[in-house]
């Protein structure tokens, strides 16, 4: 909207100052902070005072001149050389009606024509349950891509399966030790193996009907080759279900383990090859990342013959540069901060340009109760799952409370807060206020007989009260917000955008009546109002993954 109302305050000023044409990319239109100086306010007098050979101020009073003859302006203001304005109610009437009509979708774009983009995360390894710091990946890639495809673009959601390697290896091995263990207690557990009881499960699993094939293999390099694969579809299976009832699925499932089996691996080293970019040395087959910003070259097939995990890392990127997206987005843990260079420089040798893949980054998630912090050890197999919190605390709690800091930094979850059933529960604030909505509907239909999904023939001049004003400014510029977000990559900030209109919300709600037997026609008007608040917070709802609830 913002953008759309700059269009058509320059083209007004283009008609007497043809100058401001010089000046189109350097113009903003930014909202305020403080209300008493309107809700929108213009850079342009500044931009154009050395052209036009006066002060800021003068040509502030010219441009004041030229749009004071619109009607989408109730009040316009000069203020050193800013011109500030306040938005006419008639603007603001069509919003509510927009809101109103696009329902959970407000402000939504109507088409995918921005481009396509690939965003990668959680990509757990199938070696155990999902745990809190997948569960905040989940949230925060799930709600940017929600962002994106809010946005215009179409977007696809993708997981890596880490099912190559030695960790895969451990599996198997922990996994065939504790079905021997079942027979044998002495059978030794091998020292870095996984612990928990979900491997006891899967091996007594294996012992109950896969027991005869087992011990009947060759070998025992076999029966753990064959522990590894089970348990890997097995864990993998969990980890389907415990997204899909988070409200996370995947459009992509990539194998890691078929960059090796389809040859995908040498195709990008010969890629890479052809363009220049590698050299032998040492034995060893090098890539050079100094050219494109890393502190040294490295190596992608040691002198042993193998490939380097970088390698794998190189091809399985190659591969989304074949697919042709715009550009690529991977949520990481923090852990891989130091890795993220010399993956770009590599991905930059492709030919793409250097914001074409990007990051973001989640920090670790300490859990809190009774005050206290929750100890959790993955190394003992002793660790909240997400799904142990999303049981505990319920789904909206853990998304909420997951996105409510940026990605970047540490966060702790406070299991008795999210529990909470007051004001202090920031879920339950928003989530009360969309209940309280429904309950103000379900109260006028059935005792002033008003049907809010018929509502008609409104006087929407009769909304003058300050607060109205600005709950229409918020639902007004809530879609230039969320682009905004979804820009600048900070899917945290929906959190707060959401708190801020449950606020408004509130805060109306204990200062005036909004069902009146006396005033039916300003009853209708709130309620109009009220229709357009409830599909604002159902669109942030939507964009979150959260539940907007009818009762509480």
């Amino acid at each position: 909207m913002k953008q759309e109302l700059q269009e058509k305050i320059v083209s007004l000023i283009e008609k007497q100052i043809p100058e401001i044409k010089d000046f189109k990319t350097k113009i903003k239109l930014d909202i305020p902070k403080e209300e008493k100086f309107g809700d929108l306010s213009l850079n342009a007098a500044f931009l154009l005072a050395k052209a036009l050979k006066k002060k800021p101020f003068e040509v502030a009073n010219q441009i004041k001149e030229i749009l004071e003859k619109e009607d989408i302006f109730e009040n316009i203001e000069v203020v050193g050389g800013f011109v500030n304005f306040r938005l006419s109610l008639k603007f603001y009437f069509e919003i509510l009606k927009q809101a109103i009509e696009e329902k959970d979708e407000y402000g939504k774009a109507k088409t995918k024509d921005k481009g396509t983009i690939n965003v990668e995360f959680v990509s757990a390894n199938p070696t155990g349950p999902l745990h809190l710091g997948h569960g905040r990946g989940a949230v925060v890639g799930n709600v940017l891509s929600n962002l994106y495809d809010y946005y215009g673009y179409f977007v696809e959601r993708e997981f890596y399966i880490n099912d190559a390697g030695k960790q895969i290896r451990k599996l198997g091995e922990s996994i065939y030790a504790r079905f021997r263990q079942i027979e044998d207690p002495s059978y030794p557990f091998p020292e870095d193996g996984y612990h928990g009881e979900y491997i006891k499960e899967i091996a007594q699993h294996l012992y109950k009907y896969e027991r005869e094939k087992i011990l009947s293999m060759v070998d025992e390099e076999q029966a753990i080759d064959f522990c590894a694969e089970f348990g890997k579809e097995m864990l993998l299976e969990r980890i389907k279900e415990d997204l899909k009832s988070f409200g996370v699925e995947f459009d992509i499932w990539f194998s890691e383990k078929s960059l090796y089996t389809s040859g995908k691996v040498d195709e990008a080293i010969q890629f890479l090859k052809e363009k220049g970019y590698v050299y032998e040395k040492e034995g060893a087959v090098w890539l050079r990342t100094t050219e494109f910003g890393d502190d040294k070259d490295r190596v992608l097939i040691k002198s042993d013959g193998s490939y380097t995990y970088f390698a794998g890392d190189i091809a399985y990127h190659y591969d989304k540069f074949k697919r042709g997206y715009d550009f690529i987005v991977n949520v990481w843990g923090a852990d891989h901060h130091g890795y993220f260079p010399r993956l770009k420089a590599a991905v930059m040798a492709f030919g793409v340009p250097e914001d074409w893949i990007r990051v973001l980054f989640i920090q670790l998630v300490k859990l809190f109760k009774n005050g206290k912090e929750v100890k959790m050890s993955k190394r003992s197999g002793e660790f909240i799952t997400l799904k142990d919190l999303i049981e505990e605390v319920g789904k909206d709690a853990v998304i909420y409370f997951f996105l409510s800091k940026d990605s970047n930094t540490h966060l702790n979850f406070d299991i008795d807060l999210a529990l909470k059933k007051s004001n202090e529960n920031p879920v339950y604030y928003v989530q009360y206020a969309h209940a309280r909505i429904s309950s103000v509907f379900r109260e006028a239909k059935e005792r002033l007989g008003i049907d809010i999904e018929n509502l008609e023939e409104v006087n929407l001049n009769l909304l003058k009260e300050e607060i109205e004003r600005q709950i229409m400014k918020n639902i007004a510029f809530l879609p230039d917000q969320i682009k905004e977000i979804a820009i600048k990559e900070q899917p945290h900030r929906i959190t707060q955008l959401t708190y801020e209109l449950a606020a408004k919300l509130h805060n109306y709600y204990y200062n005036y009546k909004f069902l009146n037997e006396e005033d039916i026609e300003l009853t209708k008007a709130r309620l109009y109002l009220l229709k357009a608040v409830r599909n604002a917070l159902r669109t942030l709802f939507k964009l979150m993954g959260i539940t907007p609830v009818e009762k509480m």
